[in-house]
């Protein structure tokens, strides 16, 4: 199998950069994490004996708020578990054993993960997604995450232009601390488009408030992603026992093909967001991919406003879901004031991101210096 060819590819490692960046964005996002105004994240930069260069991006947040990693915690752990144990050469299938005795960390591993696996790609013609039993579609369905808002006029005037732009679905964050008249005064213009609705409470609700939280579930026909804290499964069968028709999508409790399987067997996963990072890496969710095919789970991809090293990652596995109604991959221009990928990421006037497109997109090092906040650098010598 090509898989295994690959597995025993050597790569070689002459420089490793562990690169912090703070790229401004264009407005204040708002979840019910907390505020961002900065995307904060590290970038690893693999430079094999050849120059050959690979990009991986650690997309977890700066704060241990979304999941346990958090960015300095990142840079500690690769280079106290990680760099001490990385060779001048070694097969990919060493580089995952690597990674693999690691426990949690998911976000790191995958960055290690995408770097290499991008110089690899560089000296193969091989690929990973050729174990995935279906072909890759060009045009990816893009949707958009909407943050909370204190004022609904401005929510009114964010819809208006999101459904303007073409967006295929609509995600609003949500929260026990969402204020439900702004949906009653949007809804009409919800209900008259066709764009598909969704919801993301980012495990924010608890047993106090089902009563909220059932505003959401009655009043719109469409999927609920991660409405409560991971591990909290008694919450979610007493809001099932409450409302029948909840259908919920997980993504926070979603860190392995075996909370896939657990989740699935339970009887309760209606709908997977799938983020690379989130689950260790390539690897690791090609063979989720390949579970959800196996057994019809819907599934799309999910994003953590990655800059344009993860997001390119991210619209590949975009194209193995060709039944997807969309993905978090809105284009760059939508969050940064400036991306470090050129051209930018695009979406067409009806939605969709033309992968092949994509592909055309360069990163430019004057960027990442640019925006560089601090840089790490671990040399080795050829045995």
């Amino acid at each position: 199998m090509k898989q295994d060819l690959l597995q025993n590819t050597s790569i070689s490692l002459q420089n490793l950069q562990l690169v912090l960046l703070d790229v401004p964005q264009k407005e204040q996002f708002v979840s019910g994490i907390g505020k961002r105004n900065s995307r904060k994240t590290l970038i690893v930069k693999w430079t094999d004996r050849k120059g050959r260069i690979g990009y991986g991006e650690c997309s977890c947040r700066p704060d241990p708020y979304y999941s346990a990693e958090f960015l300095d915690g990142v840079v500690l752990m690769i280079q106290k578990f990680v760099i001490p144990q990385l060779q001048s050469s070694q097969t990919y299938a060493e580089l995952l054993s690597i990674l693999k005795k690691i426990r949690g960390w998911n976000f790191a591993k995958s960055a290690i993960e995408a770097a290499a696996y991008d110089v690899l790609q560089q000296q193969s013609t091989d690929s990973l997604f050729d174990t995935l039993p279906i072909q890759p579609i060009s045009k990816i369905p893009s949707g958009i995450s909407m943050g909370l808002y204190t004022n609904k006029q401005e929510m009114k005037k964010a819809v208006q232009k999101n459904i303007a732009a073409g967006y295929r679905r609509l995600k609003f964050k949500i929260s026990p601390n969402a204020n439900t008249d702004y949906f009653d005064f949007v809804n009409p213009l919800l209900f008259d488009s066709n764009v598909v609705i969704s919801f993301d409470a980012n495990g924010s609700f608890s047993h106090k408030d089902l009563d909220k939280f059932g505003y959401f579930v009655n009043t719109y026909n469409t999927v609920i992603e991660q409405p409560f804290s991971p591990s909290r499964f008694d919450v979610y069968l007493a809001a099932k026992s409450r409302f029948p028709n909840l259908k919920v999508c997980f993504d926070e409790e979603v860190k392995s093909l075996g909370d896939v399987i657990k989740l699935h067997q339970l009887g309760v996963l209606d709908e997977l967001n799938l983020k690379v990072g989130r689950v260790g890496g390539i690897t690791n969710s090609i063979e989720i991919l390949q579970y959800c095919y196996e057994h019809q789970i819907p599934c799309w991809i999910g994003g953590m406003f990655e800059t344009g090293i993860g997001r390119l990652l991210n619209l590949q596995f975009a194209s193995y879901l060709p039944n997807a109604a969309a993905h978090d991959l809105s284009p760059s221009q939508r969050y940064f004031v400036q991306d470090i990928i050129d051209p930018d990421v695009k979406m067409s006037a009806e939605g969709y991101v033309d992968i092949v497109e994509a592909k055309k997109c360069q990163i430019i090092p004057e960027l990442l210096e640019k925006f560089s906040i601090s840089k790490e650098e671990f040399r080795f010598k050829i045995n």
